[in-house]
């Protein structure tokens, strides 16, 4: 379940709570691949109502071709041709059988164009089978982070590279948020090194809560309470918090 994505031919995703049918599989996957890249490549809410009928590799290609059949680079100044972009342009349409009307000689242009959007496209592709996987832990994480950066007003958040601080500017409070790509059990943890994770943050710094994130399905709905003999602060929290990942569908 590390990686989400797909290659030409199939689709590999996790199937929990409301993520068991193919679109709203794709969905989540699009709406992870959105809030990673820039404006211009991110797909449309029109774009991703073809979740529905169309496979991801599909999805992406319609978007490439749409961008290559519009002319907007014509009206910037006019650099040079692009080999580069060209060639990359020329070979990614003979592998994926794109039938445009002719080969590509793109102007190289100081402004940004669609040729451009789609080349970036095309670049997020694997080459050999075009295929592309999202790192879970990552996107769900920065999943996290934004929703908690959207709703936070008298609460500073820092984003680090392990973790999501909370500090509570009127009373001081601290609280650590560790995030996991993986699907609980709530009769059957075995998150050990997770617990043991929180465990030494507890000791070592003056985060005394700790929450532990992970996404929310039909095992594990509810918070759970963690105690242990290992901590003797007496103010103390471990916490394992379903994460709902539903809003990807709106």
């Amino acid at each position: 379940m590390k990686k989400i994505g797909f290659d030409i031919k199939n689709e590999f995703f996790p199937s929990f709570d409301k993520f068991k049918s193919n679109t709203n599989q794709r969905l989540m996957f699009m709406k992870f691949f959105n809030q990673g890249v820039c404006s211009n490549m991110r797909f449309t809410k029109y774009e991703l109502k073809e979740c529905k009928t169309e496979t991801l590799f599909n999805i992406f290609i319609k978007k490439i071709r749409k961008n290559l059949q519009l002319d907007s680079y014509i009206y910037s100044p006019i650099v040079k041709i692009d080999i580069e972009k060209s060639n990359k342009v020329n070979n990614f349409k003979k592998r994926v059988r794109i039938k445009l009307d002719m080969n590509f000689s793109i102007l190289n242009s100081l402004n940004e164009s669609n040729i451009d959007v789609a080349v970036n496209l095309i670049d997020v592709l694997d080459e050999c089978n075009y295929s592309l996987f999202l790192d879970g832990e990552k996107n769900f994480k920065k999943f996290v982070s934004d929703k908690i950066l959207k709703s936070s007003e008298k609460r500073k958040v820092n984003i680090n590279s392990e973790s999501i601080d909370i500090i509570s500017e009127e009373n001081n409070f601290y609280t650590k948020i560790f995030t996991f790509w993986q699907l609980l059990d709530s009769d059957n943890l075995q998150i050990d090194s997770h617990v043991q994770k929180a465990i030494d943050c507890i000791k070592t710094s003056e985060f005394k809560q700790v929450y532990l994130v992970y996404p929310k399905n039909d095992k594990f709905n509810k918070h759970i309470q963690v105690k242990t003999r290992n901590i003797i602060e007496d103010e103390y929290a471990i916490k394992l918090i379903p994460y709902s990942l539903r809003s990807t569908l709106r």
